[in-house]
């Protein structure tokens, strides 16, 4: 859905003075490496430094009350390792077919670019407050 459809489609469902918390990858910086850059383009042409995410949070009716990035460990400890758990499982299941064998390859591959790159990029937690306008 992307983040600024899912921003506002989302608005509809909260009273005015409601608010929204929502996770979104994020540039930490504004310099990174070509293949970092060009990896998480090509995945998901989303990504953004912060500074943009809240102005797209703000053109949809929003007042962000709050920015912070998650831990390193939501993305080590609850996403990746339990997904390397089960990447021998998941390969028993599809009898080791060459699209099970790309599907871990390429996740095994992000998860190498994460241990490379983790200082540029991060899952930015936005919290934010709908705001009665002209709209």
């Amino acid at each position: 859905m992307g983040f600024a459809s899912g921003v506002n489609a989302w608005r509809r469902f909260l009273k005015p003075g409601g608010v929204m918390a929502v996770s979104e990858i994020t540039w930490t910086s504004a310099d990174r490496p070509r293949e970092l850059d060009q990896h998480w383009c090509a995945q998901y042409p989303e990504i953004d430094v912060a500074s943009n995410k809240i102005a797209t949070m703000e053109a949809a009716g929003f007042r962000v009350l709050g920015y912070f990035v998650l831990p390193e460990s939501c993305w080590t400890h609850n996403y990746y390792a339990p997904m390397e758990d089960r990447f021998e499982d998941f390969l028993v299941r599809h009898q080791s077919s060459d699209a099970s064998k790309a599907i871990v390859a390429a996740e095994r591959a992000e998860i190498a670019m994460y241990q490379r790159y983790k200082s540029y990029y991060g899952y930015g937690m936005y919290i934010a407050q709908r705001i009665e306008d002209e709209r």
